[in-house]
């Protein structure tokens, strides 16, 4: 349904939850979840370790658990392999590299007609951003700011495994572009009629941790968020 985000050495993949139920997990993966006594848990871990298993199958490597940490509750991948596994509602999506072709990737799935409450922009949102929001147009608001909640999630997905550095939401900033939102401009960002299209727009970070930046030599980068049906799946590497 999506186009891979990311550049040829990186794999995707995009499933429906519904396509994995009955598919069978490596017998460590199923050990680890006959532990787990929650119904959606275990839901949870099947499909993204299905979609992780097709993923990994793209660069060729096959028959390869994928546990996880009981500590962080990262994915443990294969060894020489970075990866993500995100899901959400109805859908569940994993991206695989080589370790030495990409340090970090980061994949983050959000249901944009989920209900939030406005009030958590403090806590997401660094200053800046919060005024930025400030001057939208109503209509965008909630939007606006599940995508600036979406794509940090990503951002720290991606950087954690290499630095083991938990990072918050105000250790990052999210730029987008205005015309994005702008209500004169309404057709520019996916609505009802849109949601059966896969959109893309591009967004830019700046990390603030100063730890991370001595660690990785970089502070800012780019990702992507893809809008399809009521989905929005936000992504970055480095």
């Amino acid at each position: 349904m999506l186009p891979n985000p990311f550049p040829d050495h990186i794999s995707f993949c995009l499933l429906s939850v519904h396509s994995t139920l009955n598919q069978n997990l490596h017998p460590a993966e199923e050990n680890y979840l006959s532990l787990v006594s929650s119904p959606s848990r275990k839901q949870q871990y099947r499909s993204g370790r299905i979609c992780a298993k097709e993923a990994l199958s793209r660069l060729g490597i096959k028959d390869q658990p994928v546990l996880r940490d009981s500590d962080t509750r990262e994915p443990i991948w294969p060894e020489n392999i970075s990866g993500a596994i995100t899901h959400s509602g109805n859908w569940v999506a994993a991206a695989t590299g080589r370790t030495t072709t990409v340090s970090g990737i980061g994949l983050d799935l959000e249901d944009m007609e989920r209900n939030i409450n406005p009030g958590i922009s403090k806590h997401v949102c660094i200053r800046e951003e919060n005024e930025w929001l400030e001057e939208l147009d109503d209509l965008y608001v909630d939007q606006a700011l599940k995508l600036i909640f979406s794509a940090k999630e990503s951002i720290f997905k991606a950087f954690f495994p290499s630095t083991r550095i938990f990072l918050h939401f105000h250790d990052a900033r999210i730029f987008l572009e205005d015309s994005i939102f702008q209500s004169s401009k309404p057709e520019s960002f996916p609505n009802e009629k849109q949601k059966s299209q896969s959109r893309v727009i591009e967004f830019e970070y700046l990390i603030l941790n100063r730890e991370v930046i001595r660690q990785k030599g970089k502070s800012r980068g780019k990702g992507k968020a893809q809008f399809f049906e009521s989905y929005v799946l936000t992504s970055v590497y480095y």
